[in-house]
């Protein structure tokens, strides 16, 4: 078997994802305020040996993505979903996303310390910094930073709430009836942070979990993000697939990582993926064809407009997309830069966008992914694909972003994921009961990097 192995997440967003028409397919389960669907998809994953289920955050209502069901319609608070996976698994890894930006470091250490403790060790936090107006106007009391600025203060929440994480010595509880002595309180330290933005003396209330610390996930792209994610984050999430761009990723944060005194090998590259499953070529190709009817036109608008930071709503969807972009950009170079964006992304990702085809048209194509490869085939064509990245050294796993919720994620189970463990590529059965020994290929041990 080879020392590498794939990496594979299950991404838990709802109604839709990257496919604006999820919770439309005749397959989609509808019902996501039941706690018993949540705690299936995870026993689905921790089944096929999953590494992980990688839930989402936004803090804000969009009335137009809860309109259409699209992508953070509606949201549960992470760490209460998170909770109700951990309780119905045993191994599977659990991310969670909390924003940097309007946390403070002691919630933080001590919230994602406590589901740490009580998964057995299987937590990642996986870092954003929020902004936006919408956002803002929920945490008023949070002073609102320029991105460069953000991620300087996001430094420091991460440096703080590892420091808090920290502050316990693996060996601190001792609970020795005999003596009386409970907690050893020499092996506690007070970190007192002091930043420019954040302060907090701690120590933490709880000694550290079977991992030690959660494992921590990050997905900036921007060059100030990637400095930031090669100098924390032990995931890099990436969305942006084609294979020459992808290795050109994974070599620079690598390199960005050895800058920061990191070992590379810490790193590792995770890609979102959307693969569509069939008992042959024809009918996975079929199957394909099928989703693209389920993309609402109107909500395939709602859902560009969100990600090209234009708005197009209420624009004619048989509109020339060059001109309804004229129309609604701010100024023409930023139109300019909207349709060069959004060209070169579908062309990185083998596709051609026209842009003299109509709003609907580019949206249409658009919400039926957003870009995220779509790997189509039987299981044994999806697993060559997936195989090729990664022994090319383009990734080092990969997020599932499902077609139909909770299905998607049985097809890859029972037809892709034997075919990579033929191919000594994925587990047959978990190294360890922790997140970060699950990582390395063998159990945990305090203070091993």
């Amino acid at each position: 078997m080879s020392d590498r192995q794939i990496f594979l997440a299950g991404y838990i967003l709802f109604p839709s994802n990257h496919y604006v028409g999820a919770w439309r397919h005749p397959y989609s389960e509808r019902d996501f305020n039941d706690r018993a669907l949540f705690e299936d998809v995870a026993r689905t994953l921790e089944r096929a040996k999953f590494d992980m289920a990688f839930i989402p955050e936004t803090l804000a209502y969009k009335p137009d993505f809860a309109r259409y069901g699209l992508s953070n319609g509606i949201k549960h608070e992470p760490t209460q979903l998170a909770a109700v996976i951990a309780g119905a698994t045993r191994h599977l890894g659990i991310g969670v996303t909390l924003s940097a930006s309007y946390n403070a470091p002691y919630h933080l250490a001590r919230t994602l310390g406590s589901l740490d403790q009580f998964s057995g060790g299987r937590v990642a936090w996986n870092i954003i910094m929020s902004r936006g107006a919408a956002t803002q106007a929920n945490f008023p009391f949070v002073e609102e930073l320029e991105r460069e600025e953000l991620y300087d203060r996001g430094d420091e929440v991460v440096e703080a709430t590892v420091a808090l994480w920290e502050s316990w010595a693996a060996d601190a509880l001792v609970a020795d009836q005999d003596s009386g002595l409970f907690v050893d309180t020499d092996k506690v330290t007070t970190p007192d942070y002091r930043g420019k933005y954040v302060q907090v003396r701690g120590p933490l209330s709880l000694p550290p979990s079977p991992q030690g610390k959660p494992v921590l996930i990050q997905a900036g792209d921007s060059p100030r993000g990637r400095r930031f994610g090669a100098k924390w984050a032990e995931l890099i999430f990436a969305i942006e697939n084609n294979e020459a761009d992808l290795r050109a990723k994974r070599q620079d944060l690598r390199r960005l990582a050895a800058a920061a005194g990191r070992d590379p090998d810490s790193v590792k590259l995770i890609a979102a993926v959307q693969p569509i499953v069939g008992e042959t070529t024809e009918i996975a190709r079929a199957r394909q064809r099928f989703l693209a009817t389920l993309v609402d036109t109107e909500a395939a608008i709602a859902f560009l407009s969100q990600f090209v930071r234009t708005d197009l709503t209420g624009l004619a969807p048989d509109l020339r997309f060059t001109d309804a972009v004229a129309q609604r950009a701010t100024d023409e170079a930023a139109g300019v830069r909207l349709l060069d964006n959004l060209t070169a992304l579908a062309r990185g990702n083998g596709e051609t966008l026209d842009t003299a085809l109509s709003l609907g048209a580019v949206a249409r194509h658009f919400g039926a992914s957003e870009f995220t490869p779509q790997i189509v085939g039987t299981g044994v064509e999806v697993a060559d694909q997936l195989a090729h990245l990664f022994e090319a050294e383009a990734v080092d796993g990969y997020v599932l972003s499902p077609t139909h919720f909770p299905g998607a994620f049985d097809d890859v189970a029972r037809a892709v994921v034997p075919e990579l463990r033929r191919r000594g590529l994925f587990r047959t059965e978990y190294a360890d009961t922790t997140l970060r020994g699950n990582l390395a290929g063998r159990p945990y041990a305090h203070g091993r990097p």
